[in-house]
């Protein structure tokens, strides 16, 4: 986004934040709605990414956040489980779970805003959640943000492989890291006191750690991830019945895109799926190596703003 586009997000008038509570499984979630300065012409939940995740994804959502409030969409967000205001653990909720959170949430978000369209946007490991989460809110679209087609396991085999070539390990090195990494994640299958041993034993496994792989240390992390890792989108994407916008950056070192995108052109309908794969984007489809919060590839921003007011 040029420094024109920057300035004109942070001069919107009229936008009022309220906050919201959400309950689900007697976990209070804690959030907020942004609308705009006139009566919204839809409403989108955004859900972030992994792990310990607040209600703005840090500093992705609100630039976002601010295109769709310019067209007259009100936004709103939560703090995940244990995160922020909300009580809980996001490591006692896996894929499903969170997907059950985001239907009491948008639920919560319409009484607050009233009969609008509705659109879910979910940030890469949000991506799945949002697409679970399809199948119980009945939303008029959707909108994956980096969100793999396949499972966790594969996507975080994708990611180690690209993370040990950035820190310089050669191609024979980083095979063998794959492979020992493989073999953590079939270890998940196992109790923490029993499988964990087994995993510091492995050769090269602290090395994965010390190059930033993934690799459980600890036993609710363990938990969590043996309940994430094998989770298949593919039902949920054959299911989907409202358009579906798929983003994704062509400089992702943590999504396998290639493999996403085929995925999706076979299990979604092809009169559902606008599939967008922006140049010189990264994870969060920003330029990629540059660290602005709102300094998103060219494009992004006006394909997402475009997308919705094409529907509504």
């Amino acid at each position: 986004m040029n420094r024109a586009g920057r300035a004109r997000l942070g001069k919107l008038a009229g936008v009022r934040e309220e906050s919201l509570v959400a309950i689900n499984d007697d976990e209070r979630l804690a959030g907020s709605v942004w609308r705009p300065e006139y009566p919204p012409r839809a409403l989108i939940l955004m859900y972030p990414g992994s792990g310990p995740s607040d209600r703005h994804n840090d500093v992705l959502f609100p630039p976002i956040r601010a295109a769709l409030l310019e067209i007259g969409v009100a936004v709103c967000s939560f703090d995940k489980r244990g995160v922020g205001d909300s009580s809980g653990s996001w490591l006692d909720a896996d894929i499903h779970v969170q997907a059950a959170d985001v239907a009491v949430q948008l639920n919560v978000a319409k009484s607050a805003v009233g009969r609008v369209p509705t659109g879910l946007f979910g940030h890469s490991q949000g991506g799945w959640v949002v697409l679970e989460a399809a199948a119980l809110t009945e939303p008029d679209f959707v909108i994956t943000n980096s969100g793999p087609a396949v499972t966790p396991r594969e996507q975080e085999t994708y990611s180690t492989r690209q993370t040990l070539r950035e820190r310089g390990w050669d191609d024979d090195a980083a095979s063998r890291g794959v492979g020992a990494f493989t073999a953590v994640m079939d270890l998940l299958r196992l109790p923490f006191a029993v499988g964990r041993p087994q995993a510091q034993a492995l050769p090269m496994v602290t090395d994965l750690i010390d190059a930033g792989v993934f690799i459980p240390v600890d036993e609710h992390l363990w938990s969590f991830a043996a309940g994430v890792m094998d989770h298949d989108p593919q039902p949920a994407l054959h299911a989907l019945e409202v358009p579906l916008l798929a983003m994704f950056g062509a400089d992702d070192n943590v999504v396998p895109v290639e493999r996403s995108v085929e995925v999706l052109r076979t299990a979604v309908r092809p009169d559902l799926l606008d599939v967008r794969v922006i140049a010189d984007g990264d994870h969060r489809i920003q330029h990629s190596g540059i660290q602005r919060a709102d300094d998103f590839a060219d494009g992004y921003l006006n394909a997402i703003t475009g997308f919705v007011a094409q529907l509504c």
